[in-house]
């Protein structure tokens, strides 16, 4: 690898960003630049001598710190983005001190880099992987938001029309269609029969199974819920919002699958050789580890994913084993999700997890010991490239 002179930390915040250069010793410190063309252009008049002789350490600050590092690769700067818990442990070895601030973390970043560069893979991001990864966690929390928005409106069914609830299915595109136009009870008794048939038969999905109208005005003519306008205009704007994520999630889910198809085929491909694993998890497992190169060992995976055992003992004490919970959360939730997928599916890994549980496990211990099982072979899978047998 290559050596360096210059060790330049870069901390950024939304709005700027703080730098400071050391050789054997610093020698600029908290230089300070806008979020901005100026503040960039300005970085590169002050460092353009140091570019091809200094790496530039930088931690990932959610998308705060995209345009820059792009900037900076693109005018040649080595740029290593580097792991914030490692520097935070560093922080803790060099300071006898808790301040934290953005002039101090840019001093960090310079010394950790000048202490560890050598162990840091310096290969450039996928500028189209890592978009695709903010891809799937939109598609992630759009889905928790149309959870959430199903969930009031139940809870608001409850008090305007509890009938439809019990009468199931009610979030039928059907019963969504009538409940746009007559959102209670109260609403659809205030109107003959034949003319709330005639009202909601024009809404009614072509395809399908119909819900039976006949019945519903029954329903509501009997039902023993009053008249509550302003929970009425509530439910019919919830309704409308929900369709309206109901059309995101499928937008995104086009986009994502096209670029899945793209970037990832063989990855999943390989991933759902294994039974149980679905496309869907696959593609959301690759969108967050991106390219299993960067992980110098099955360890590093698991580290990464933070299900890899902690143990503290000390003397006769011994604490019981326990997650680090250090890594990427994301990536962590959907192996314990393929983890319970493959245990019900795939022989190999559900003769592990009883084995474990035969062994005094828990439950929750099982499954971890599981998903390690399952990282390690999804690691010998994609390295060597080939589909599970």
């Amino acid at each position: 690898m290559k050596n360096f002179d210059y060790f330049i930390g870069i901390d950024v915040s939304k709005d700027s960003f703080v730098v400071s250069i050391k050789c054997k010793e610093f020698i600029k410190t908290n230089l300070s630049f806008s979020m901005d063309k100026y503040g960039f252009e300005n970085f590169i008049y002050q460092t353009s001598h140091l570019k091809n002789s200094s790496i530039c350490a930088c931690e990932p600050t959610s998308i705060y710190h995209s345009n820059l590092v792009n900037f900076l690769k693109e005018k040649g700067y080595n740029i290593s983005m580097v792991n914030p818990y490692k520097v935070k442990q560093f922080f803790k070895f060099v300071s006898n001190k808790p301040t934290k601030t953005d002039k101090i973390d840019s001093k960090i970043l310079a010394q950790f880099i000048h202490s560890n560069f050598t162990s840091i893979d310096n290969t450039s991001d996928n500028k189209e992987k890592e978009q695709f990864k903010y891809l799937v966690r939109e598609k992630e929390f759009i889905s928790v938001q149309i959870a959430k928005i199903k969930s009031e409106i139940k809870r608001l069914l409850y008090l305007v029309f509890p009938e439809i609830v019990r009468m199931g299915n009610f979030f039928s595109s059907g019963i969504i269609s009538i409940l746009k136009i007559f959102p209670s009870a109260n609403s659809i008794r205030n109107v003959s029969e034949e003319k709330f048939v005639s009202s909601v038969e024009k809404y009614l999905p072509k395809t399908g199974k119909k819900p039976d109208i006949k019945f519903i005005y029954k329903l509501a003519c009997d039902s023993i819920a009053y008249p509550y306008p302003h929970f009425e205009n509530i439910l019919k704007m919830k309704i409308q919002y929900l369709q309206f994520l109901e059309n995101q999630k499928y937008y995104i889910n086009k986009l994502i699958d096209e670029m899945a198809e793209k970037i990832y085929k063989r990855e999943i491909e390989i991933l759902t050789s294994i039974p149980g694993i679905a496309k869907n998890s696959a593609i959301y497992f690759m969108s967050e580890i991106m390219d299993i190169k960067r992980f110098k060992n099955e360890k590093k995976l698991i580290g990464y994913c933070g299900i890899d055992p902690v143990i503290k003992q000390s003397g006769k004490y011994k604490g019981s084993m326990k997650m680090s919970k250090r890594g990427n959360a994301h990536v962590r939730r959907i192996s314990f999700i393929m983890a319970e997928c493959v245990r019900k599916h795939c022989p190999a890994f559900g003769n592990y997890y009883i084995k474990k549980i035969n062994e005094g496990k828990s439950y929750r211990e099982a499954i971890v010991a599981t998903s390690n099982k399952l990282l390690r072979k999804i690691y010998t899978l994609l390295s060597e490239n080939r589909l599970f047998i």
